[in-house]
């Protein structure tokens, strides 16, 4: 009886200890996608807050072409640009890296919205 009580003991351990080394051995990191609709003339959400690695996906619903380009009006960045869209379409970014990234559409500047990435 003792030794059968070992034994179990000693497969409860490994087993603790392998499942334990398993979560080291492969990529933990999963892949997350978030939606934004564009809808009448807005984003919608207009703010986010993703982890690193995260893919939004901007879908246009209106009837007229928009852009999802980083920066400001003002001030254009080059992290992400999608040119023109149509209604239906889509465009996906993955942010690899922590910052704030605000974006607009370059033929509506009034259309803004920005992407806070945490690590």
């Amino acid at each position: 009886m003792k030794n059968l009580m070992l034994v179990l003991l000693m497969a409860v351990i490994l087993t603790n200890n392998l499942t334990n080394l398993s979560a080291f051995t492969g990529d933990t990191k999963q892949s997350n996608t978030t939606n934004v609709d564009i809808k009448l003339f807005t984003y919608k959400p207009k703010t986010l807050q993703v982890e690193v690695g995260t893919t939004v996906v901007w879908t246009n619903g209106d009837a007229i072409e928009h852009s999802v380009t980083n920066g400001t009006p003002d001030k254009p960045g080059d992290a992400f640009d999608s040119g023109f869209f149509t209604k239906g379409q889509s465009y996906s970014f993955t942010f690899e890296k922590p910052g704030e990234y605000p974006y607009f559409c370059k033929r509506h500047n009034s259309m803004t919205g920005a992407i806070k990435v945490i690590p």
